[in-house]
């Protein structure tokens, strides 16, 4: 038995491949491929890296390749040199490269929140490369106009982000009191960040620590170029195999994008997680996996899941508790 799960983990190894490629830019953008089989590429959320896939990886990388890959700016990737390439298009040239890096010839992409955005635009972009599409608690454009379903939200985004590219220094050095104060993880459950009953305290830890330690001028940059952007006009286009799930409780991108989205794109699929906030990634990522399964095994004939023994299927986080499935 011992024999067989070390032949397992060495057969892994032999498929892992992680490296950087130039974007069209020069900008060094790294990636990781692990796993054989159908392509699955992850696009990440804003300020996000590739630790938030942990748990999909973990479930999917027997049967699949999965991909992950960091925004130019964030986790390993380098900063662009020219100070203004920072747009979802160049996201878009950034997953183009890596597509390119591991010969991937057609993929389902699967987004989290501004993935969505990037994974819609890939589409509209390079259809040739897209077999489904997989939009996690995303909209699909102008995230900031419907932040905690207030009509100020995109008005006090556009003080802060323009007080925040005038003063750098004193806007990052309040950033860090707001988020790095010793209640943030007790705030984040009373604001609806995070459901504290669910994620694990160290999957949030690791997202203030990484985006503490973006350049903050890049970032603002960054999220003002992705609130300007839009990829509706590309939804009634789709003809691919697509599935949108949404969290119930999701204050960033309120639940009822999501069904927008499934009503406009065609034979699209619509899952709602229960208690679910923006990062029922790492709150129930038992659930979502399962979710994504199924929809891989009923739009994609060729997947057949080989058994799991229980102590190789996705641990949830400790102290989290199961919720039920909501259609």
């Amino acid at each position: 038995m011992k024999t067989k799960k070390n032949a397992g983990k060495l057969a892994q190894l032999l498929t892992l491949k992680e490296g950087f490629v130039r974007s069209s830019d020069g900008t060094k953008i790294f990636y990781k491929s692990i796993g054989k089989g159908m392509p699955i590429i992850l696009c990440n959320g804003m300020g996000v890296s590739t630790f938030f896939w942990k748990y999909f990886e973990s479930h999917f990388k027997h049967d699949f390749k999965v991909i992950t890959w960091d925004y130019r700016g964030h986790g390993r990737s380098s900063l662009p040199s020219k100070k203004n390439n920072v747009s979802v298009d160049f996201l878009v040239e950034d997953c183009l490269a890596v597509c390119k890096k591991l010969r991937v010839k057609k993929a389902l992409f699967i987004g989290h929140s501004l993935g969505t955005q990037v994974a819609l635009e890939f589409y509209h972009q390079h259809p040739e490369y897209v077999r489904g599409l997989v939009s996690c608690f995303g909209s699909v454009g102008r995230p900031m106009d419907f932040f905690y379903n207030s009509p100020l939200s995109k008005y006090i985004f556009e003080i802060i982000t323009t007080l925040s590219l005038r003063f750098p220094k004193q806007s990052q050095y309040i950033s860090r009191l707001l988020i790095n104060n010793p209640f943030w993880y007790q705030l984040g459950g009373m604001l609806k960040m995070i459901n504290t009953g669910l994620a694990n305290k160290a999957d949030a830890q690791e997202y203030i620590e990484h985006i503490m330690s973006l350049d903050s001028e890049f970032f603002t940059k960054l999220t003002r170029r992705v609130q300007a952007h839009s990829a509706e006009s590309v939804l009634k286009n789709i003809n691919v195999p697509t599935l949108i799930i949404g969290g119930e409780d999701d204050t960033f991108t309120p639940v009822w994008l999501s069904k927008k989205m499934h009503q406009v794109i065609p034979d699209s699929e619509l899952f709602i997680l229960r208690k679910g906030t923006h990062i029922g990634l790492v709150e129930q990522p038992d659930l979502l996996n399962l979710r994504i399964e199924k929809f891989i095994l009923e739009n994609f004939k060729t997947y057949k899941p080989r058994k799991r023994a229980v102590s190789d299927s996705n641990a949830r986080p400790t102290g989290s508790k199961p919720v039920a499935l909501s259609s």
